[in-house]
């Protein structure tokens, strides 16, 4: 798909065309050095050519430890074109069901997995006080103000 045209609707996205595909993005990516498949350098060329498949996975796994925004010599903000695109494809609909179930639970309870038994008795073992059980009222409102409970 190509993605240009809607880049210009999210932020640090406007230095695209700067990259020169020299690779420094994906040296110092942690993602990359299990998951190969994660390729930020390829993620930019792709979205520069044009032809970057929303479907993939791959898409997902990064962890926005701004590793390529810092270390870019140009200064292209890869970490920005990644969210963009993954902005897109939930947008469109094309997330993981994972992701889709995760960001579901993030909605019912405020966080991303629910608080556990065991988890409990941990916190009560060393003393900390218990967890409210539902912060998610501000997530629902943020999710309603810009539409991401639709593509849930």
């Amino acid at each position: 798909m190509d993605l240009r045209p809607e880049l210009e609707n999210y932020y640090g996205t406007d230095h695209l065309y700067d990259c020169y595909q020299c690779g420094t993005c994906t040296g110092g990516c942690p993602v990359n050095r299990y998951l190969p498949e994660f390729n930020v350098r390829s993620i930019v060329k792709h979205i520069m050519d044009g032809d970057i498949d929303l479907s993939d996975k791959a898409l997902w796994y990064c962890t926005t430890c701004y590793n390529c925004y810092e270390r870019c010599p140009q200064k292209v903000k890869p970490l920005y074109l990644v969210q963009a695109a993954t902005n897109v494809a939930f947008k469109k609909n094309l997330a993981p069901d994972s992701i889709k179930e995760m960001n579901k639970t993030l909605l019912k309870c405020g966080r991303n997995s629910e608080i556990t038994s065991i988890a409990k008795k941990q916190r009560a073992a060393f003393g900390l006080p218990e967890l409210k059980e539902n912060v998610s009222e501000d997530y629902k409102k943020i999710a309603e103000l810009t539409g991401f409970s639709k593509g849930l």
